[in-house]
């Protein structure tokens, strides 16, 4: 018997016969219906990596996020649930741009 998972399906598969038990399976991060909030606690305004990445996050034009991070801090650029926001942080944090998440985040 060989343990297989592959995306919302998991099973024991026979790696003999065709013999199988097979169920569905939704991780914990999927099934978090949290609203989470990211807020920016830092950036340049002068580092064009920062005002493309807070305008990709935010979904506002380059000019946009440069007045957001000219004028504000902390400013919130983004609202999502888990698995949305996981994809926000990593994205934050490969420029570098100092973030907060509320409520607390666990991923």
């Amino acid at each position: 018997m060989e343990i297989r998972q592959e995306g919302s399906t998991q099973g024991l598969f026979c790696t003999n016969c065709d013999w199988s038990i097979v169920t569905t399976y939704i991780p914990e991060i999927q099934r978090d219906e949290t609203l989470y909030v990211v807020s920016i606690i830092n950036g340049d305004a002068q580092n064009k990596q920062h005002i493309k990445t807070v305008a990709q996050v935010a979904s506002v034009n380059f000019l946009a996020a440069r007045k957001l991070l000219q004028e504000q801090s902390p400013f919130v650029v983004f609202r999502g649930i888990a698995t949305e926001v996981v994809k926000v942080r990593e994205v934050l944090c490969m420029v570098g741009l100092v973030y907060e998440i509320t409520p607390a985040f666990n991923w």
